[in-house]
C-alpha cells in the first residue's frame, strides 16, 4: 500500500508543431516510492519529466503537490517545489571544477558577498562522500570521465535538498558495481521519504529498484502496476505493443564463429594511453565485428576513442588497409573511413541544430557540391535519414527534440554520406529501450556486410553476444581474455572483466 501522492499528474497533454508527444498522460509518485518509466524511445517518457522539470512550460493538464495545484513554467519552478532532474544526457560545465558544479546557483558566500571558496569544497566533498566517490572536487569536471560526470550529475541533485528526484537513465554509463551503489543510495533515499522517478532502458534495474512501474506508449499511458506484478517479458509486450519476438531474448550466451579469413581492415599495434590502457594489440578483418568488453574505466572505451584519433596516445600505430594513421587527427581518420560514435551523444549531435544540418555537416560537400543551398542539402540528407529510420524523418526539426535513439541514428545517418572502412563504435546503445536497439544495430549490420571492420566497445554482455564475432575482454586496461569460436556466456564475460579488479570501481578513479 502506498502513500497518499506527493505528486499528482492529471491529463498531461504536450504538443510539438501539432504532434502531439504526451497524450492526456496522467502519472503520480508518492513519498518515499520509487516509481519506474518505461516505455520504447519517443514514448514520451523524457517530455513527461522535462514537464517535471520546468523545461518544458506549454503543457496542458493538471499538476499537484501534496493536494495543492502548482504550475511548473520553468526550472526554477521546479526546484523551488523542491523537484530535481538529473539528465541522461549531462548538463554538467565542463570548465568549472566539480565543486562549482556541484554548488551552482547555491554557492556559499561570505558577509561581503563572495564566494565561500573553502565551504563550497566541504560541501562538494560531503555531497560526493554520500555518494561514496573519492575525487578531487577542485579539478575541472571535464578532466573526469563520463562515469564521474555522471555521478556528478546525481550528487548535484541531491544537493539540492530534492523531494522528489527524477533519475533519467542513471546507469546507462555506470559499471556493475557503481549501478549497485547508486540503488543502495536510492534505498536510503527512499527510507528518508524522498520520492524518485527512475526511467531505465534496463528493465532488470527497473524489476531490481522500483515499487511501481508506468509503461508509455506513443505518448500515452499504457498501465501501472506494482513491479511484482510484471514480469521483464510482460514489460516489453506491452512497451512494443504486441508479443514478445527475438526483441526479448536475453542473448545470456553465444556460440561465436570462427576467425574471418577476410583481408585485416585494422590493425591496432602496442598501443598505450597513459591512465587508460597499455600495449594493446588486435586485428579487425572486413566484415567483422569485434567487441570490447569491460566494466567502466576498464580501458576498452579508451581505446575506441584512440583508434578513431580522438584520444592521445603514447606509443603504438593503428594501421587502416596497410596504411598507418597519424596519432591524435581525427579529421585524417574520418578522411580515410575511419568513423568513431562516441558514448556521449552530446559530443556527435549539434542539439540546437536541425537533423539535416547535423547530418550533413561531416560530408558538407561531398553531399552537395559546390553550390550549397537549403533545398540541395535537404534533398542529400532525406534518403539516408528514411534510411535509418529517424522518426519524424523531418530534416528541418531540431536536433534536440528527438529521443536519445533517434539522435544516435542522426549521429549514424551523418556518418553514412560519406565512406566507411572502420566504424567504431563506444556504447552504440545506451539509455536506448530494446527495440531502438535493434534498429541501431541492424544499421551497423548493414555496414559490416559492405565490408566495414566494426569495433563494438560495450559495457553491456548482452549487446556483445548478440553481435560480435569475436569479444575481447579488458580490466584495468589490460587485455584479460579473447573470446574466439567458442561457447561463450555472459558469466564468462563479467568473470573475465574481474581479473585484476581489486577494488571497485568507484573508488578506484
Amino acid at each position: 500500500m502506498m502513500s497518499a501522492p506527493l505528486l499528482d499528474c492529471a491529463g498531461i497533454t504536450v504538443r510539438f508543431g501539432g504532434v502531439a508527444a504526451l497524450d492526456g498522460v496522467s502519472f503520480d509518485v508518492a513519498a518515499g516510492e520509487i516509481h519506474g518509466v518505461v516505455g520504447c524511445n519517443g514514448a514520451g517518457k523524457s517530455t513527461l519529466m522535462k514537464v517535471l522539470a520546468g523545461a518544458v512550460a506549454h503543457y496542458e493538464g493538471a499538476i499537484r503537490l501534496d493536494g495543492a495545484p502548482i504550475r511548473l513554467d520553468s526550472p526554477r519552478a521546479s526546484l523551488r517545489h523542491g523537484i530535481a532532474m538529473v539528465y541522461q544526457e549531462l548538463s554538467g560545465i565542463g570548465q568549472l571544477s566539480v565543486a562549482e558544479n556541484l554548488c551552482l546557483g547555491r554557492q556559499p558566500v561570505t558577509p561581503w558577498g563572495t564566494i565561500a571558496w573553502r565551504a563550497m569544497i566541504r560541501q562538494a566533498e560531503a555531497a560526493l562522500a554520500e555518494l561514496e566517490i573519492a575525487v578531487d572536487v577542485r579539478r575541472k569536471l571535464a578532466e573526469y570521465p563520463l562515469v564521474v560526470r555522471q555521478m556528478v550529475e546525481i550528487a548535484r541533485g541531491l544537493h539540492s535538498g530534492a523531494r522528489l528526484l527524477i533519475l533519467d537513465e542513471p546507469t546507462s554509463a555506470l559499471s556493475i558495481p557503481e549501478a549497485r551503489r547508486l540503488f543502495e543510495l536510492m534505498r536510503r533515499l527512499k527510507v528518508r521519504g524522498v520520492a524518485q522517478v527512475f526511467i531505465s532502458h534496463f528493465l532488470e534495474d527497473v524489476l531490481a529498484i522500483c515499487d511501481r512501474v508506468t509503461i508509455l506508449r506513443d505518448g500515452r499511458r499504457i498501465a501501472t502496476h506494482p513491479v511484482a506484478d510484471v514480469t521483464r517479458r510482460s514489460l516489453i509486450e506491452a512497451m512494443v505493443g504486441r508479443g514478445v519476438d527475438a526483441t526479448g531474448q536475453d542473448h545470456l550466451e553465444a556460440v561465436l564463429p570462427e576467425v574471418s579469413a577476410g583481408p585485416v581492415r585494422l590493425r591496432v599495434d602496442q598501443l598505450r594511453s597513459a591512465g587508460a590502457f597499455e600495449d594493446v594489440s588486435l586485428e579487425v578483418r572486413a566484415g567483422e565485428c569485434v567487441g570490447l568488453y569491460g566494466f567502466v574505466g576498464a580501458g576498452h572505451q579508451d581505446l575506441a576513442q584512440a583508434i578513431a584519433g580522438a584520444r592521445p596516445v603514447e606509443g603504438g600505430v593503428v594501421t587502416v588497409d596497410g596504411a598507418a594513421l597519424r596519432r591524435g587527427d581525427v579529421g585524417g581518420a574520418v578522411a580515410r573511413g575511419v568513423l568513431l560514435v562516441p558514448a556521449d551523444r552530446g559530443r556527435s549531435v549539434v542539439r540546437q541544430a536541425t537533423i539535416g544540418q547535423n547530418v550533413s555537416l561531416a560530408h558538407l560537400r561531398r553531399a552537395v557540391g559546390e553550390w550549397l543551398t537549403r533545398r540541395r542539402e535537404m534533398e542529400a540528407v532525406q534518403p539516408v535519414l528514411n534510411r535509418v529510420g529517424c522518426r519524424p524523418p523531418n530534416p528541418r526539426m531540431r536536433a534536440g527534440l528527438l529521443s536519445g535513439g533517434n539522435q544516435q541514428k542522426v549521429v549514424l545517418a551523418k556518418w553514412l554520406l560519406g565512406p566507411v572502412r572502420v566504424l567504431v563504435l563506444e556504447e552504440p546503445t545506451r539509455g536506448m529501450d530494446v527495440h531502438a536497439k535493434r534498429e541501431v544495430m541492424e544499421l551497423v549490420q548493414q555496414q559490416k556486410g559492405a565490408g566495414a571492420a566494426v569495433v563494438l566497445a560495450s559495457s553491456e554482455p548482452e549487446l556483445l553476444l548478440a553481435y560480435a564475432d569475436r569479444i575481447v575482454v579488458f580490466s584495468r586496461g589490460r587485455v584479460t581474455r579473447t573470446f574466439a569460436g567458442e561457447r561463450v556466456t555472459k558469466a564468462d564475460l563479467m568473470h573475465a572483466a574481474e581479473e585484476g579488479l581489486e577494488t571497485v570501481a568507484g573508488k578506484a578513479l
